[in-house]
C-alpha cells in the first residue's frame, strides 16, 4: 500500500519538515550525551508540550531530558545520538500528521503505537443527505478499502470532482493506526486541509475526522463528504 507521509517530501503547498539543529558531537559529555533542539509549529504547542507527553517521550526513547520551551515553541532534548534520533523522529511524525487534525491522542499513538490491534471498524456518516452511509472493517487479511466513483470501490460516491479511485484507507497494524491516501485528480480534504499527493504518502486518519471529496471552499464542498468513526480492536 501507500507509504506513510515522508517528512519533508511535499512541495511548497504542503507541510515542510520541522527544523532541527544538527547534533554537535564535540559537545558530547563524558557519558556520551548531547543536546538537540526541535522546533514545534506554534499552533501545536499547547497540545504537544504537556508534562504527560514529555514523560511519555522520555520513556519510549530513553532520552535523559526533555525541556519544553513554550515561548520559543522549541523542544530541547538531551541524550545519546541514538536516543536523540528516535525522539526527533517521533516529534517529526507527530507534528506533520497533526497538521490534518491536532489531538493528544494522535500524538500518543505516534509516540507509543498500539500494536495489539487486529482490526478497525470504520463508519462513514454522510454530511449530505444525498450520500449513503457506509460501514466496513479493515483487518490484517483485508487492510485496505477504496473510495471513488467506480462500482468496484468499497464506498462508491458520485460527483463531478470524484475520481474513479479517489482515496484509499488502510489499516497499518504495526503502527496501530488507520491512514488515508489521496489518489484523485481534484483532491481529498481532511479536516478542511488538502491531503498531499499520493506520491508523498498517506496521512493518519482519526476518530471524528471530516473527510471531504471536494474543496470545502467551493459551493457545497463543506458537506460533500463524511464524518469518520473508527473503532480499533
Amino acid at each position: 500500500g501507500p507509504h506513510e507521509l515522508m517528512v519533508g517530501s511535499m512541495d511548497a503547498d504542503y507541510a515542510k519538515r520541522p527544523k532541527t539543529t544538527s547534533i554537535d558531537f564535540a559537545g558530547l559529555d563524558h557519558s556520551g550525551r548531547a543536546s538537540r533542539s526541535f522546533n514545534v509549529p506554534k499552533p501545536q504547542v499547547s497540545i504537544l508540550m504537556t508534562d504527560a507527553l514529555r514523560d511519555l517521550l522520555s520513556e519510549v526513547t530513553g532520552v535523559s531530558e526533555v525541556q519544553w520551551d513554550r515561548e520559543r515553541a522549541r523542544a530541547v532534548l538531551v541524550g545519546n545520538p541514538a536516543q536523540l534520533d528516535k525522539a526527533t523522529g517521533l516529534l517529526q511524525r507527530a507534528t506533520v500528521h497533526c497538521q490534518w487534525g491536532l489531538s493528544e491522542q494522535k500524538i500518543r499513538s505516534v509516540f507509543r503505537p498500539r500494536t495489539d490491534y487486529r482490526s478497525a471498524r470504520l463508519r462513514f456518516s454522510p454530511m449530505s443527505p444525498a450520500m449513503k452511509e457506509c460501514t466496513t472493517s479493515l483487518t490484517e487479511g483485508r487492510p485496505q478499502m477504496s473510495i471513488g466513483s467506480e462500482a468496484s470501490n468499497t464506498l462508491r460516491i458520485k460527483g463531478a470532482t470524484v475520481s474513479r479511485t479517489h482515496a484509499v484507507v488502510e489499516l497499518e497494524q504495526r503502527k496501530g493506526a488507520v491512514y488515508v491516501c489521496d489518489m484523485s485528480t481534484n483532491g481529498t480534504f481532511l479536516n478542511g486541509r488538502r491531503l498531499p499527493p499520493k506520491a508523498s504518502g498517506k496521512v493518519m486518519l482519526s476518530h471524528g475526522d471530516e473527510l471531504l471529496f471536494q474543496d470545502p471552499t467551493a459551493p457545497g464542498g463543506h458537506e460533500f463528504g463524511y464524518m469518520v468513526n473508527i473503532e480499533m480492536s
